[in-house]
């Protein structure tokens, strides 16, 4: 996969620093029409470059190719995965629904 027209080599370089990319995850992630967290991760991804972020996670870069293009949905360990080099991880937390 080329990298997309969202590939951004400065940013790549930022993202690299897990507390600036912990920043920029969350503040896609913020108010009404905040992304999911998948859907942060994929445009983190994009803007990184696939092979860049395979080689930063270890994940095959065919896998994260499918995730970016909506072709395969990660399990919880994945996500965790991808992003560890953030020093994020996800949490499910259940409530009661009104």
């Amino acid at each position: 996969m080329r990298r997309t027209a969202s590939y951004n080599e400065e940013l790549s370089q930022r993202l690299r620093r897990p507390a600036y990319a912990r920043e920029f995850i969350a503040s896609l992630m913020v108010g009404d029409d905040g992304l999911s967290a998948e859907d942060a991760l994929r445009q983190t991804i994009q803007i990184m470059g696939v092979k860049e972020f395979a080689a930063l996670t270890g994940v095959p870069s065919s896998n994260l190719v499918a995730f970016v293009k909506g072709r395969r949905s990660l399990k919880p360990e994945t996500l965790d995965q991808l992003l560890k080099p953030f020093k994020l991880r996800t949490r499910i937390i259940l409530e009661k629904a009104s």
